[in-house]
């Protein structure tokens, strides 16, 4: 191994997060006012996000819940109505409501969580419908798919490494996005024998060369384009970060 491979894995030891012990704690508190939310409409709750993915890193979101709503919500609420009920209850009950592109942020206790709800397309199914606030849109999608991928793509650990560098130089790149950018630029890539640093370099070459203009589709979905999340200047933006990186120190790339 070498110098600069210890030196990526010390720094991922150095952002490794310590909340999941909390995470199921910290659903229950919420549980009421979802519950009083949901009004009557079958629901179920599941961790999403990094924490279920294992690709979490410290101060960034620490946990994700998504709620599963039964079909009978889509008789008597649209999806943006789902959406913008959600964040007037968390509202309303005094937290301070960050609008995202398909969640609602809070800060609980310390921690800063993401609320998703969607709509089931069949109650004994796993595909969901949800809002996508930007586009004023909703789009279908399937949270276990994302999780299984990336959980199992092999790359939990160079997505840890991007996701660090995102954090320390203050990029807009939504997580499942750079998720899918990581997988992609390491398609063809032995797993075993990787080394961190070439498969940093290899991912931030991708993010000078091709991301920009690369279509990434959500992998339950394949009409939803989730490279549309960003516009071609936060596109740019990131890959001048990447250009900068590639010809910079490695403290200045992570630390």
């Amino acid at each position: 191994m070498s110098e600069n491979d210890q030196y990526i894995r010390q720094i991922v030891t150095k952002h490794a997060p310590n909340i999941a012990y909390v995470a199921q704690e910290k659903i229950n508190e919420l549980k009421p006012h979802i519950h009083a939310w949901a009004n009557g409409h079958g629901y179920a709750l599941k961790i999403s996000g990094s924490l279920a993915k294992g690709t979490g890193i410290s101060e960034t979101t620490d946990i994700d819940i998504f709620i599963s709503l039964n079909p009978s919500v889509s008789t008597t609420n649209t999806l943006e109505e789902v959406y913008n009920t959600l964040r007037n209850k968390f509202n309303g009950a005094g937290y301070s409501v960050r609008e995202q592109n398909v969640s609602i942020g809070i800060d609980h206790t310390g921690l800063k969580i993401d609320l998703v709800a969607g709509v089931k397309h069949h109650i004994l199914g796993l595909d969901h419908s949800i809002w996508k606030r930007k586009t004023k849109t909703w789009t279908k999608t399937n949270i276990d798919t994302h999780i299984n991928l990336v959980k199992n793509s092999g790359r939990v650990f160079d997505i840890k490494v991007i996701k660090i560098w995102r954090k320390l130089h203050k990029l807009d790149f939504p997580s499942f996005y750079l998720e899918l950018s990581v997988i992609e630029a390491l398609k063809g890539t032995g797993l075993l024998l990787s080394s961190p640093e070439k498969n940093f370099i290899k991912v931030m070459n991708y993010l000078v060369n091709d991301f920009e203009n690369k279509t990434i589709s959500d992998p339950s979905n394949q009409s939803n384009e989730v490279s549309d999340q960003l516009t071609i200047a936060e596109k740019q933006k990131i890959k001048e970060a990447a250009k900068a990186t590639l010809s910079g120190s490695w403290n200045q790339a992570i630390w």
